[in-house]
């Protein structure tokens, strides 16, 4: 895979060209977190030359997001093949990443008004424990935006990992709103792809609310704490 970059004021543009697979994630990965760490206010991913997309490329997007995320700066993903699109699609990656049709609509979207703390922050964190069969991730903070594909990215790498089996505690989860349950319904298909199952728990008053009303507890398990949600995986 041929990788350029190129400055548009604020913005980054990165450009790979190839296969977004096994062979190539890794690189575009080591080169997103490379620009991230330098602090633009945008990183845009020009996608007209990617000719496919495998779940080790689509991990890849989900990193890069991460680490731009984690420096305050936006991500988008721009001028996706109809192919390419079409996998975000069925993954459900195309309603948690920035997907613009053009690069020039990327470079001109504002910036987000409402930035979040980082994770490890005050604004958003998730800690991770893996049991017998089980991985357990608490969430702490928002479960919206921008936050979002942090969520999804650790759910990828566990099911990368073997993992399929998850509980999500989200007793510290005080708000989700559109993105977040797009993130919860992309990370609960994967599972069950996957041939495992992922439930929620101890959801606050509000937050099951909200759930409710968005149909999600009919698709999604949730249990009233977190032994009763790893006793019900087993």
């Amino acid at each position: 895979m041929k990788i350029e970059e190129r400055n548009e004021g604020p913005a980054v543009v990165i450009s790979p060209a190839g296969r977004l697979d096994a062979i190539g994630a890794p690189e575009l990965e080591a080169r997103i977190a490379a620009v991230a760490r330098t602090g633009p206010g945008r990183v845009v991913m020009d996608c007209r030359e990617v000719a496919y997309i495998s779940s080790a490329g689509l991990r890849a997007l989900l990193l890069g997001a991460r680490a731009c995320i984690q420096i305050g700066c936006e991500f988008s993903v721009a001028g996706l093949r109809p192919e390419c699109r079409s996998i975000l699609d069925t993954t459900g990656l195309l309603m948690v990443l920035d997907c613009p049709e053009t690069v020039e609509a990327a470079l001109a979207a504002p910036a987000a008004e409402d930035p979040r703390e980082p994770e490890n922050g005050n604004g958003f964190a998730i800690a991770e424990r893996q049991l017998e069969r089980t991985v357990l991730l608490t969430v702490d903070g928002r479960l919206e935006g921008r936050n979002a594909p942090i969520l999804t990215e650790r759910i990828f790498a566990a099911v990368g990992r073997g993992s399929a089996r998850i509980v999500l505690d989200c007793e510290q989860m005080g708000y989700v709103d559109s993105s977040g349950m797009r993130a919860l319904l992309v990370s609960a298909k994967l599972c069950q792809e996957k041939g495992g199952r992922m439930v929620l728990a101890a959801l606050l008053p509000e937050c099951r609310s909200i759930i409710d009303m968005g149909g999600f507890t009919s698709v999604i398990d949730h249990y009233e704490t977190r032994e009763a949600a790893l006793t019900a995986l087993g």
